[in-house]
């Protein structure tokens, strides 16, 4: 059967006969647009079925990749943009935890050899900090699963609560597990040297493809679950929320590096998603997940596209270097705001209403509370990313820097993620459509 699996897993394969040659990226986006056209349907194995909401999530996802490997130059990486598209569709489409666990450890070892091309010692850090919390996360899965299996639970089929104690320490510890991938505090110590560390590119996959699919496919396995038992899930996972989107966007408060900066902002937007799954009781739960997702996925792989150019051809990385960036390259400047705006939560930009709706689901579900403090956090991030627009428009440059025009092939790929951006801040009906049929 012809899927978008096992079209972009075939690319995926045929892609490494391509490397070195002049062929390997108009491949990569002829295999990416084939699985936007079959994007809708399924792996064809037991355990993956796909739904509205991840066909719409798939959609999303491979023009992305669009756009990212519009912008990559590398051919390892845009291989490997290739067999995470594979893994992703997998997971995307997983409704087993035996599907779970095979596809979410295709993602994470994928995601570890994208940052195992190492040319500095400090990519080397960021690395071996992924390597390990990906050990971590595998070990403590595997724990979860054999605790669930224990307590009665089936590998081939949906995760649920059987009640007793093995079966509730198997789902939380694979939840914990998940939250490793998602750097929700307190397993988050390795996330922002990393993304800050390893290429701004890889940070592009790691912290907008790789994250938003985790997320989604774990709430999609997991949520009937935690419903189950909400005296428990809400007030630890409502904890969590709070303390990662407090301490991720305090953290960022003090960066001078803006990849470090935007890497604990990473973490803050991670106490957002895990929003959805505290206000698990309401019906806006899925949408607001999704569409915080969907919103997610285009500004944070612009943001650090963005980063990417700035390092590579002008060798910006802090707040300082990119004073006056405006009056030299306002193409660039003006795709980095308008994403800085949409992380923020500007209306008329996807971001407004990811926030929105998830903080709706919140207060839907009883929690008011919550909901304020995520809001008063919301607010506290304008302040670091108005930060970031102030030193692009409104200061001198202290250093002479030429700047060139950008590539045309730069520019189509911010261009789609600007227009992701703007669309899904408009029509938002789109995700509403589909948003419960998880």
């Amino acid at each position: 059967m012809i899927s978008a699996f096992s079209i972009l897993f075939a690319a995926s394969l045929l892609s490494l006969l391509l490397h070195r040659t002049k062929f390997l990226q108009p491949f990569a986006l002829t295999a990416l647009i084939a699985g936007l056209v079959l994007s809708g349907t399924s792996v064809g194995l037991n355990g993956f079925e796909t739904s509205a909401a991840m066909t719409l999530f798939t959609v999303v996802m491979l023009i992305v990749l669009i756009a990212f490997v519009l912008h990559e130059k590398n051919d390892t990486t845009i291989t490997q943009a290739l067999f995470l598209a594979t893994a992703s569709v997998a997971l995307l489409q997983s409704r087993t935890m035996l599907a779970f666990i095979v596809s979410f450890e295709a993602v994470s070892l994928i995601s570890i050899v994208l940052v195992s091309d190492i040319r500095t010692k400090a990519q080397a850090e960021g690395a071996v900090k992924m390597f390990i919390a990906g050990a971590i996360a595998t070990g403590m899965l595997l724990l979860g699963a054999a605790f669930y299996l224990m307590g009665g639970g089936v590998l081939d089929a949906p995760v649920t609560s059987n009640g007793n104690l093995f079966s509730l320490a198997g789902i939380y510890v694979m939840l914990f597990a998940v939250f490793y991938k998602l750097t929700i505090v307190p397993m988050h110590g390795w996330a922002a040297d990393t993304y800050a560390l390893v290429r701004h590119s890889h940070a592009a996959l790691l912290t907008g493809v790789a994250k938003t699919i985790v997320a989604l496919a774990a709430f999609r396995l997991f949520a009937p679950s935690l419903a189950q038992t909400v005296e428990m899930s809400v007030p630890l996972l409502a904890i969590l929320a709070v303390v990662t989107m407090t301490l991720g966007n305090f953290m960022a408060l003090y960066q001078k590096k803006l990849a470090r900066m935007l890497a604990y902002s990473s973490i803050a937007h991670a106490g957002y998603m895990l929003l959805a799954y505290v206000a698990v009781k309401s019906g806006y739960a899925s949408t607001g997940l999704l569409y915080m997702a969907i919103a997610y996925i285009f500004m944070q792989t612009a943001v650090f596209l963005v980063l990417d150019t700035l390092r590579n051809k002008y060798g910006m990385q802090t707040l300082e270097d990119v004073k006056g960036l405006a009056k030299g390259n306002g193409v660039l400047a003006f795709f980095f705001t308008v994403q800085l705006f949409s992380l923020a939560g500007i209306p008329l930009l996807a971001g407004f209403l990811g926030k929105a709706v998830v903080f709706y689901a919140v207060v839907d579900a009883g929690l008011w509370y919550v909901a304020l403090i995520a809001l008063l956090n919301s607010a506290l991030s304008v302040g670091y990313y108005a930060w970031i627009v102030k030193h692009l428009y409104f200061d001198e440059a202290e250093a002479s820097v030429i700047f060139k025009a950008e590539e045309k092939f730069t520019v189509m790929s911010q261009l789609i993620l600007f227009g992701g951006t703007l669309y899904f801040g408009i029509f938002a009906f789109v995700v509403f459509a589909v948003g419960k049929s998880f």
